[in-house]
Parts: C-alpha cells; structure tokens; sequence
C-alpha cells in the first residue's frame, strides 16, 4: 500500500469539494460546511444559550463560522446565501 502524506490527502479532499460545486446544496464541500455549522450549533447550546430570540443569530453565526472554516482549510467557498 503506497502511503500518501497529509498535504497530498488534503489536496484529494479539495479538489473533490470544488469539482463538486462547494456552494451547492447537496454538495461534499456543503456536507462538511453542515457538519461544522451543526457542531457550533451543538456548542451553543451546550453552553445554555437558548434565549428564542436569539435563534436566527446563533444559526448565522454558525454558518458563518463553518463558511470561513471551509475557507481556511481548503479554500472553497460554501456560502450559498441567495
């Protein structure tokens, strides 16, 4: 079995995020993007902060956060606000 390093596997991972649309719904860039709004989300919560009013802002933020974490790490943009 021929070993890769991690560079190398991160590059697979990018490449295959933006050959597959990274801003499109459905998409394997919007799958991690989800995962990684999901866990904030999770966090927050976590730390008890449930004030209603305060849904919309904490969902946004989330994505925000998971938007620029994709961008960070593998330079695609899954933002896919309309």
């Amino acid at each position: 079995m021929t070993e890769i390093t991690v560079e190398e596997a991160m590059n697979v991972i990018r490449k295959a995020m933006v050959d597959g649309g990274p801003s499109e719904i459905g998409s394997y860039a919007h799958g991690w993007h989800c995962n990684i709004a999901v866990a904030c989300i999770d966090a927050i919560h976590a730390a008890d902060i449930t004030d209603e009013n305060c849904l919309y802002e904490i969902h946004a933020a989330s994505n925000d956060a998971a938007s620029r974490f994709m961008k960070i790490c593998f330079g695609v943009e899954t933002t896919n606000d309309k």
